[in-house]
């Protein structure tokens, strides 16, 4: 345990270094590695650190071509406390369903977990940088790259990319025949697919008053936006948890 509690704390350290990480986000990396570590060994630390990885890679990709899409998202740069918990806490129950309950039904819900969380960053990261704009799962009109809500082909596409990556790195330490792969693809593609539909009618939108673009922020052109729709409570990073927790709750009820 303490092997895994330092490795934990080297990355943690790295990501913050990196910029991918704020200090905060860094702090709350140690408990959730730690958590998970305890919980599904060296397996559960890997399968983190490949979401944390791929996903910090897929969000400085081509980042100066993203950079329009920084107005309208919640948030942007390194992660804080409250974005890991968001990608991680549900990781950290299914660890602690482990500890206090055995059963590998928590493993694979954490595994869908992880491949949810992996599918909806990589279907973000990458889809903005799509050719055409996406639209609207809702009105089916074109929105703009990074709109809540918004699909296209390409997105999609690198969405079942990310839950696939996830699914494969697992292979060498789980024993899963094809069929409950795909199983598994299809668990992390739902949470996507859940997230997606939250941003598109519940999560709260704003607009701006000087711009008058749609936006997620509460402050644009450092003045405050003008409230338009779903619920003020539930954010993106809201909308994150519950998606990630709905992949595995699916998966854990599947197959307990």
């Amino acid at each position: 345990m303490f092997a895994i509690f330092v490795v934990t704390c080297l990355v943690a350290f790295a990501g913050y270094r990196l910029r991918s990480l704020t200090r905060s986000g860094a702090v709350l990396t140690v408990v959730t590695g730690a958590v998970i570590g305890y919980g599904f060994g060296w397996f559960g630390l890997y399968l983190l650190g490949v979401f944390f990885s791929t996903s910090s890679l897929a969000s400085k990709y081509r980042a100066r071509d993203k950079a329009p899409v920084d107005e309208i998202v919640e948030k942007s740069g390194p992660r804080d406390f409250v974005q890991v918990l968001a990608n991680g806490g549900v990781g950290m129950v299914t660890a602690l369903g482990m500890i206090l309950a055995p059963n590998d039904a928590w493993l694979f819900a954490y595994v869908a977990s992880i491949a949810a969380a992996t599918s909806d960053t990589w279907g973000s990261e990458f889809g903005v940088l799509a050719k055409q704009k996406p639209r609207s799962i809702r009105t089916f009109r074109e929105v703009e790259p990074g709109t809540s809500g918004g699909v296209s082909v390409f997105g999609t596409v690198m969405s079942i990319v990310g839950a696939t990556v996830i699914i494969l790195a697992s292979l060498p330490f789980i024993e899963i025949d094809v069929t409950f792969a795909l199983v598994l693809i299809a668990l992390g593609l739902s949470g996507s697919v859940v997230d997606t539909l939250l941003g598109a009618t519940v999560q709260r939108k704003y607009r701006c008053r000087v711009c008058g673009k749609l936006t997620e922020k509460k402050i644009h052109h450092r003045e405050p936006t003008a409230y338009v729709s779903g619920w003020r409570f539930l954010g993106n990073d809201a909308v994150n948890f519950l998606s990630i927790a709905a992949a595995a709750t699916i998966s854990f009820l599947l197959l307990r």
